[in-house]
């Protein structure tokens, strides 16, 4: 594994030879290096859920469910995250081996240390493309999803979710998500 520098503006090729080569994980923003730090035994039940779900309500139309391990790049930017868990409905290519381009629904599942990334930096950029139309913020430690979503004027509105006998609509996806299903132990 090439080992990183510290201080060094990286360009995309090298990010990805490094990405593929290494170990450890990093989002990219503008040829800066973010490690992605670990996450706990709750973000990943959690994780594990929401794969689980919408993999059994997505199967058959068209979609694919990616979980942290595949990138999103944001539209006309040097920036490259790695999503808690996204769906998309875009054909393999060449282009999109290691990163996909057209997510609609992105799901974060927040931490202290990411909680103000995910709902601010994160979302900032992730508004950018234009196929989303879905944004969860899912809090791990207690029941709180936050669903950034966007209107048909195509504004971004918000609802939250607090209660283990709600339902989460996503319509333009044709789909509901039981809070029930998503913490469940």
């Amino acid at each position: 594994m090439e080992s990183l520098e510290l201080h060094k503006t990286y360009s995309v090729p090298e990010y990805f030879s490094l990405e593929e080569a290494g170990d450890l994980r990093h989002e990219f923003i503008n040829g800066n290096l973010i490690e992605m730090s670990g996450a706990s035994r709750e973000h990943h039940k959690i994780c594990k859920n929401l794969l689980r779900i919408l993999e059994d309500l997505l199967t058959g139309k068209g979609h694919e469910v990616f979980i942290e391990n595949m990138k999103v790049k944001i539209p006309n930017e040097n920036q490259y995250y790695y999503p808690d868990i996204f769906i998309t409905r875009e054909a393999q290519t060449d282009e999109n081996k290691y990163v996909q381009f057209k997510p609609e629904l992105i799901v974060e599942v927040s931490s202290e240390a990411s909680r103000v990334k995910d709902m601010t930096d994160k979302f900032i950029q992730y508004r950018k493309i234009e196929t989303l139309n879905y944004y969860l913020l899912v809090e791990p430690e207690k029941f709180l999803v936050l669903l950034n979503f966007k209107n048909e004027k195509g504004d971004w509105e918000m609802i939250s979710f607090t209660q283990k006998e709600e339902v989460i609509s996503l319509p333009k996806l044709n789909i509901s998500l039981s809070m029930a299903d998503i913490y469940k132990k």
